[in-house]
């Protein structure tokens, strides 16, 4: 095989996948199959979703080792991610900020200094709108009201309204584009 070919194959199969650069794979207990991320499985599986928790182990992409879930390579080495946590089975190595709050149960982006979880909410919100937030009990357990895909765990940042309610930030967007009222 050329080798200009051979060092590409590689280093794709180390980026991870589009949502996330990692050099680990995750083996999936409900269907026993390999997937670099749980929003590639879940894409490819039409029948059920990945419950991220339930991940028991993971495979280095770099010697193809099938192990616990850990931050490093127990054959290799090598780090999986700059950024890890064990509850979430979470590794990334971009850095986004990512931190976990244990209150929310899932980890966040954007630096934890920036964030005030609240309790009645059941979220984490930006500081910035500390003083003016109006909550809404669990407002983050229910489904985006334009595309009804959830908003706790969700990878797309929520937009918050005046009147407390959420919804994707992308979905606001399209309405504001669409000239639809909300």
């Amino acid at each position: 095989m050329d080798e200009v070919i051979w060092i590409h194959l590689k280093i794709n199969k180390m980026a991870g996948c589009e949502h996330y650069v990692r050099k680990c794979s995750f083996l999936a207990p409900c269907c026993g199959k390999i997937y670099p991320c749980r929003f590639c499985h879940d894409n490819a599986e039409k029948t059920h979703e990945l419950e991220r928790k339930s991940i028991q182990q993971i495979k280095c992409n770099q010697c193809d080792k099938l192990q616990a879930v850990v931050s490093h390579c127990t054959e290799c080495g090598i780090k999986f991610g700059f950024y890890f946590c064990e509850t979430c089975r979470l590794y990334d190595d971009r850095d986004k900020g990512q931190f976990h709050c244990d209150l929310c149960g899932v980890c966040r982006v954007g630096g934890q200094e920036n964030f005030f979880h609240c309790l009645r909410c059941d979220m984490c919100y930006p500081n910035s709108i500390k003083r003016s937030h109006v909550c809404i009990e669990q407002s983050s357990r229910a489904d985006c009201p334009i595309c009804m895909e959830g908003l706790h765990t969700s990878p797309v940042p929520c937009q918050v309204l005046r009147c407390g309610h959420l919804l994707h930030q992308t979905c606001f967007q399209a309405c504001l584009k669409s000239q639809l009222r909300l």
